[in-house]
């Protein structure tokens, strides 16, 4: 995809131009070393991090795993480097394990900062950027500051996001789909015989039996899902079609780490069907929680001298 020069406009005539909202930056300073920790509605990864740069990390299923793993898990983190962290930085969209990792912070004696959209230093053309996930925007900061503008970010947690920054840096918004598992359980839990399956990239699109069927569907559809909303997007941001930069399509989230995801999403399949990805990052959110941290510890503090 190529995107050519693009001025972002306001939502409406009597809107001011929109700006990023100056980041908010009270709280504990963290500087150095410090615990990123991305909890997602079916998982929590934690790593120990130096700005983009990650020296360890775990992963926990959350849907099996205690307060008690969760604890072992961070210990274990904090422990892992030369430097002990400074602190903990945090996203997420569960707020019962945002409260277990409170009583873990405390527990570690770290200050422990949780990160909402007043955090991310991003400019949008959004009316209400606070109510769009401080993942999302974080996943999109981090992605424009790793790999420039224009840029899409797809990330493939239990839901699916797909969410584009203009060739102006500006945060324009996206699309919110069913993710790989939900789709797969929905067709096991909503139908009488359909069986619940494993998630693997099928040979081809036509499933030779239900199984196969039932894959081809959930993967190979969702793959043209996300091309689909891409492309789309690719031309709201660049009508024209003049190239000055390419539109750089970045994917993340839990399946992303998939062993077969680089055959699913950096692969082209013939002229017609070109590869989707430009980068697989997996580790997109805990690296953006590195640099934000990095961040806000260069910020003059809240009644601090110029």
């Amino acid at each position: 995809m190529t995107t050519g020069p693009m001025v972002s406009q306001p939502p409406d005539a009597d809107s001011a131009w929109p700006q990023a909202a100056a980041p908010d930056v009270d709280g504990p300073i963290m500087q150095g070393v410090i615990l990123a920790v991305d909890i997602g509605n079916s998982a929590a990864k934690a790593a120990l991090v130096e700005g983009s740069t990650i020296l360890e990390a775990g992963r926990l299923d959350t849907s099996s795993a205690s307060s008690e793993d969760l604890l072992d898990g961070l210990r274990v983190l904090a422990g892992a480097g030369e430097q002990a962290p400074s602190g903990i930085l945090a996203v997420s969209v569960v707020d019962r394990w945002t409260e277990r990792l409170e009583r873990a912070a405390e527990v570690l004696d770290l200050p422990l900062t949780v990160v909402a959209a007043s955090h991310i230093p991003i400019s949008t053309a959004l009316v209400r950027p606070d109510t769009t996930g401080p993942d999302r925007l974080l996943a999109a900061w981090a992605a424009l500051s790793l790999y420039g503008a224009p840029v899409i970010v797809v990330d493939l947690g239990t839901a699916t996001t797909v969410d584009v920054v203009d060739v102006d840096g500006f945060f324009q918004g996206g699309a919110i789909l069913p993710g790989l598992g939900l789709a797969a359980a929905a067709l096991a839990e909503g139908t009488a015989r359909l069986p619940r399956v494993e998630l693997l990239l099928p040979r081809e699109a036509i499933g030779g039996d239900t199984v196969a069927a039932i894959q081809s569907g959930v993967i190979i559809g969702h793959i043209g899902a996300v091309r689909e909303l891409a492309w789309r997007m690719h031309l709201r941001i660049d009508p024209g079609g003049q190239a000055v930069r390419p539109t750089r399509v970045i994917v993340t989230g839990g399946h992303s780490a998939a062993a077969w995801a680089n055959a699913a999403w950096r692969t082209s399949l013939a002229p017609e069907l070109p590869a989707i990805a430009d980068v697989l990052d997996p580790d997109l959110l805990l690296k953006g929680l590195g640099m934000l941290a990095a961040h806000m510890g260069a910020q003059p503090r809240t009644g601090a001298s110029a």
